[in-house]
Parts: structure tokens; sequence; C-alpha cells
């Protein structure tokens, strides 16, 4: 395993995604989308608390007030930690069920779907506004993650092989000509994590290789980092000043020979990227 590299939690998570760090209680958030898992993990005692919900929950946002805005099912979600349970907020129509999500700069929270069968553009990414959902990009296929730009003006979407950029408006929440901006080869992996740093660059979770890339703003590949699993799913900043990398994994799909060959494959990962990550809003939702 890599010397850069910490295992925080060694559990064989099926499909861990959506890292959420949270500075006011120094924790972070993580879940098992296939066992219906929300984790938390206390970064001073290093404890992994678990709690399992009533339903899959495939992305994490902060509130105002401390609380969870959860992309689940077939639309948006209040969590309610103390309960272990799921508030219906509202669902979408495009897909089959929610995937990647995170709070735009304005303090949208924005998850994409998806179908079971990646179906062709058959998927779309939406915007909650309050209690209402709004389409906001039509035509994706499998988005595996979203994320802006320290200024607000970009929206990069993972979808597939490629990454998209968008102009972005925070103040109305409209994401207009999207074009590409990366395409990303077979060999290195599958584009699924994404995080942005307060350089503007973008960091990606390259899953089935294990490899985290850093792209300049203007696209060009600047670094490659080896994950100690080949199977991590996403990544996001942490820390007192975001100074920290936290990266998920999974393990769905494996024997137990495989398992032996890969075992961190489903573990909580930690590293410092040497650069610090752009501040999130929370959710501004009531």
């Amino acid at each position: 395993m890599s010397e850069d590299f910490e295992v925080l939690v060694d559990r064989q998570a099926m499909c861990g995604a959506s890292p959420l760090w949270m500075p006011a209680l120094n924790c972070v958030h993580w879940v098992d989308l296939l066992r219906r898992e929300l984790h938390t993990y206390h970064r001073d005692s290093g404890a992994d608390e678990v709690r399992v919900l009533p339903g899959p929950v495939t992305a994490l946002g902060a509130t105002r007030h401390g609380q969870l805005i959860a992309a689940a099912g077939r639309g948006f979600a209040r969590v309610h930690l103390a309960r272990s349970a799921l508030e219906p907020v509202v669902q979408v129509r495009n897909g089959d069920r929610m995937g990647v999500g995170a709070c735009d700069p304005a303090g949208r929270f924005v998850a994409g779907t998806q179908t079971h069968s990646r179906e062709l553009q058959a998927s779309g990414l939406y915007v909650l506004d309050g209690d209402r959902a709004r389409l906001l990009v039509d035509g994706v296929t499998a988005a595996g993650g979203v994320a802006w730009s320290p200024d607000g003006s970009r929206m990069y979407l993972v979808d597939a092989r490629t990454i998209w950029v968008y102009d972005y408006d925070p103040e109305r929440a409209l994401a207009v000509s999207g074009r590409q901006w990366v395409v990303c080869a077979e060999t290195e992996g599958n584009p699924e994590g994404i995080a942005v740093d307060a350089e503007g660059c973008v960091w990606v979770a390259m899953h089935w290789t294990g490899r985290i890339h850093r792209y300049a703003p203007g696209g060009d590949l600047e670094t490659v980092l080896w994950a100690p699993t080949r199977r991590i799913t996403s990544l996001a900043f942490g820390g007192s000043r975001l100074e920290e990398m936290y990266v998920t994994s999974a393990c769905y799909g494996y024997d137990e020979p495989a398992l032996l060959d890969d075992p961190y494959a489903g573990a909580l990962l930690r590293f410092k990227p040497g650069v610090l990550g752009a501040a999130l809003q929370p959710w501004q939702g009531i």
C-alpha cells in the first residue's frame, strides 16, 4: 500500500460513495448504497458509526443546520439521523434511480439519475429548489459526478467516460453550452467521483484502476496518483483547512480470490493531496 494513503475504515463496503465533510462535527458522512448504510467517520476518535436506512441513498449534501439532504430512491429526501429515517421531498421523472449529487455554489442540491441498463441519454440532472425539482441537464446516460469551479462559473459533469463542462449561472441555476472537456481512455478506468480544489483543478476517481487524476482548468492531465485499491468510487476534500482527501471504494462483484488480491476494496481512505479544496456551500432549502 502506498505510504501516502491511510486506511480509515477497513470495511468491505459493497459500494461506498458520496463522502461528505461536515466541518462543525469534524466527521465524514458516506454511504454504502447497496447495503442502504449511512456511515459517519468521526475524525477525532476514528470510529465509524453505521446506520441502516429504509431505502438506498446515492448522494449526500449538508444543510444550513448541519443535517443532511440526499438523493434517494427516485428523488430527493431529507435524512433524519436520530431515527435513521428518510423523509421524501420530491420525485423526479427521468431514469430508474437517483445517482450522484452535490450542492452548487448558491446552495442548491443537484443530483443525477441513471437507468439500470445505462440506456443512452435516458437520464437527467436535476436541481432541487426548496421542495421542487427542475431538470437542469437532459440527455444524460450515467452521471458519475458533478462539481463546480471555485468562482461558480463552470459546472463539471462526469457522464460515462466523458467529463463535460458547462457554463453555469449560479444565481439562476442554469447550465448551458455543454461541451466535452476530457474523454478518458478505457485503460485509465471509469471516471466516477469528482472534486475541485481551490486552484480550480479537477480531481477524478478512476474506478477499476485505482488511478486518481488531477486535471488543470484547461483539461490537461497534471497528476496521477495510485490508490491502494482498484475499486475507488468517489472523493471529497475534508479536514480543518480542506487539506485532506477522503476516498470511498467498492467490492461488489468480487469473489474471495479477488478480495484477497485487492484487500482494501470497500475501505474508506484518506490522503493529503498537497492543495486545499474549494469550500462547498450547504443546501439552502427549507
